[in-house]
């Protein structure tokens, strides 16, 4: 047998009103917020899952923004190489004029000075910038990359571009646009503005060459590692098998390494970790293991960029030397609107890729933010019903209370 307090059903009362109250703030909450829960506990499932797509369209939104980013970039860069195509391709028709016996000395002359008005023009695309950064620097993107030497020119009494120093290295900048899928925004100078296949010829007989500790070098911006007792047939061979766009080989009269390229631009190359491999083969300068224009001074170098082109057909205009300017410049000119042309292209399917990835991400956030809905938001019709609900219920439980609450011993003894 129980005794039950005259205490319990106010007490009761109470308890229920107050979770009843809790649930009334939770829900009107819920339709204020728009969300499902307030504290990660009330729903661990849930509000993990919406961690987890927040987190998803979040990455989204960044990679939306790389791409955006990058195919602002990429239309500046073909703008510019887009340009500088037009312009070689107004140097070849003079090019051809030139080497043309019908042309006088005075029309070459006159030839040379629009070359050179060409030329500037072709400088100043290659030094534009994007945002503040030279877009064709590489890594080096706060240096100008495109260095003019001006002097005197045999042929004209006045100074005259004689030199254009690429001053930049053969970075490329990536940015991810998928979850661990990056692009290249832009490309280095020394690939855009390259005319012809560079090549470097060593003096040095090394038949006998024979590495004694481990060594390792860089080849535009890629490691290639040697083993102790390589010979010089091991390093060509390892080379040759890496990812780089060049071929090695050896001259068979000379005992020389030949580096060349296997696409135009110009090679970097060095010594790394402390090892000696390259200087001690005659292709880079000792004491020069990585910088700019480290080549051998006893090694041959051939190979040049735009400018050397424009700057060699110029020259060869004021010179009147029609057979340079017919052949050997005319060559180099049209080797740079080839390579060009060719990235032209590779960046026109690069911005044609991106546009598809952009419309899958966007696909890909659609979905997410559904599933988000699905696990976060709160269904404003089903909570204010249950709001209602809930009111009509403490209501009734206050009514109820009440009257409990006003019984007493002088009820009883009327």
């Amino acid at each position: 047998m129980y005794r039950i307090s005259s205490n319990m059903p106010n007490d009761s009362g109470v308890f229920h009103l107050k979770n009843r109250e809790y649930s009334m703030d939770k829900v009107n909450e819920q339709i204020n917020t728009g969300k499902k829960h307030r504290l990660p506990r009330e729903d661990v499932i849930d509000v993990t899952q919406a961690l987890t797509f927040h987190t998803k369209i979040h990455k989204i939104d960044q990679y939306n923004r790389n791409i955006d980013d990058a195919q602002s970039e990429r239309s500046l860069v073909e703008s510019k190489l887009t340009n500088t195509v037009e312009i070689l391709q107004r140097v070849r028709e003079l090019a051809v004029q030139g080497a043309n016996g019908s042309y006088t000395e005075e029309d070459r002359k006159n030839m040379a000075m629009e070359v050179d008005q060409l030329l500037r023009n072709v400088i100043l695309d290659g030094n534009s910038k994007f945002k503040g950064d030279f877009l064709f620097s590489g890594f080096q993107k706060y240096t100008e990359p495109f260095e003019v030497l001006e002097g005197a020119v045999r042929g004209i009494n006045e100074s005259m571009i004689k030199e254009v120093r690429y001053l930049g290295d053969n970075g490329k900048h990536l940015r991810e646009v998928d979850g661990g899928e990056y692009i290249a925004t832009s490309m280095p100078g020394s690939e855009m503005y390259w005319a012809e296949q560079f090549q470097i010829y060593s003096s040095v007989n090394t038949k006998d060459f024979r590495l004694t500790k481990d060594q390792s070098i860089m080849i535009d911006k890629n490691k290639i590692d040697f083993k102790a007792g390589d010979n010089v047939y091991a390093i060509v061979d390892k080379i040759n098998q890496s990812a780089v766009a060049v071929n090695a080989s050896l001259d068979m009269v000379t005992g020389g390494l030949i580096i060349k390229s296997t696409k135009p631009h110009k090679i970097e190359l060095g010594d790394i970790e402390g090892g000696t491999v390259l200087q001690d083969l005659g292709i880079i300068e000792e004491g020069r293991p990585y910088e700019p224009d480290n080549y051998s001074q006893t090694a041959t170098v051939f190979g040049g960029s735009v400018f050397d082109a424009l700057i060699g057909l110029r020259d060869s205009f004021l010179q009147n030397n029609q057979e340079d300017v017919g052949g050997r410049f005319l060559g180099a000119i049209d080797g740079a609107i080839d390579n060009i042309t060719f990235h032209l292209s590779e960046s026109g399917a690069m911005s044609n890729r991106l546009t598809y990835l952009q419309d899958r991400l966007g696909a890909d956030k659609e979905a997410y933010t559904e599933s988000l809905t699905k696990v976060e938001d709160v269904d404003i019709t089903d909570a204010i019903t249950e709001l209602k609900q809930l009111e009509f219920a403490q209501k009734a439980s206050l009514s109820s209370l009440s009257r409990l609450t006003r019984t007493s011993l002088m009820d009883f003894l009327r």
